[in-house]
């Protein structure tokens, strides 16, 4: 019976290592198959908190996704502020343009909030980047840049050179749009801004002129080598 026992114990602790070995294994393996965009900041990182102006262009860009505020048109809730989540991008990886587009539904609540009230406000962060992960700082620290665009969507026209821009920026950053439900009446949006407000130091927030953030020449290539980086 304890000769028995013995072998139970070793059979259990060698199955153990096998298994922690093989779970750390295959997260090494998920470490090395997705490089986290740390890679990018070891080299470069965001601009100097003071450079106003870059520093919005560059948390736009470097962003993927938005929380989006409407005016809700659910009855329960109808004049309250609703947030969504949308994906996002400021033009192609390579060209920069500032101007939040979107790919969007009629079936969706934003969508549907956007036919009765055309104001949003939209918010990135830099935690996005998970920069402001590798300073230890809590996503709503104050050098962890936040950005808040104010303003009022519209439909881009479809054909025009700007809808074919868009909608190619939009599916070469998010490739699974290309594979939503065709039946969704699917359309291109962007934003009107009115107001971009950000905080990305102490000392409260500050306000970014748009038309010198629309005017600026963002050349930063931080997402075209991290997504050309996955494909290695």
């Amino acid at each position: 019976m304890k000769w028995s026992l013995t072998v139970a114990v070793c059979l259990l602790s060698l199955h153990g290592s096998e298994a922690w070995a093989t779970q750390r294994h295959l997260e090494e393996d998920h470490e090395n198959e997705i490089p986290s965009r740390k890679f990018h900041h070891k080299k470069a990182g965001p601009p100097d908190h003071n450079k106003l102006v870059e520093m919005a262009r560059y948390v736009m860009h470097n962003c993927d996704w938005v929380s989006i505020a409407t005016i809700s048109t659910q009855p329960a809730i109808s004049g309250f502020p609703f947030t969504n989540v949308k994906s996002i991008v400021d033009g192609s990886m390579a060209n920069s343009t500032g101007m939040p587009y979107f790919y969007m539904s009629p079936l969706d609540f934003t969508a549907r909030d956007l036919t009765k009230n055309t104001r949003a406000t939209v918010l990135v962060s830099l935690e996005e980047t998970r920069y402001c992960e590798s300073q230890k700082w809590d996503p709503e620290d104050p050098r962890c840049t936040r950005l808040m665009l104010s303003g009022k969507m519209k439909k881009v026209k479809e054909g025009t050179p700007e809808y074919t821009f868009a909608k190619a920026a939009l599916f070469e950053r998010h490739p699974a749009m290309a594979h939503f439900p065709p039946d969704h009446n699917w359309f291109v949006a962007k934003m009107k801004i009115a107001q971009i407000a950000m905080v990305d130091w102490f000392g409260g927030a500050k306000y970014v002129s748009v038309k010198d953030y629309l005017a600026y020449n963002y050349t930063g290539e931080e997402v075209l080598h991290y997504y050309n980086r996955l494909h290695l």
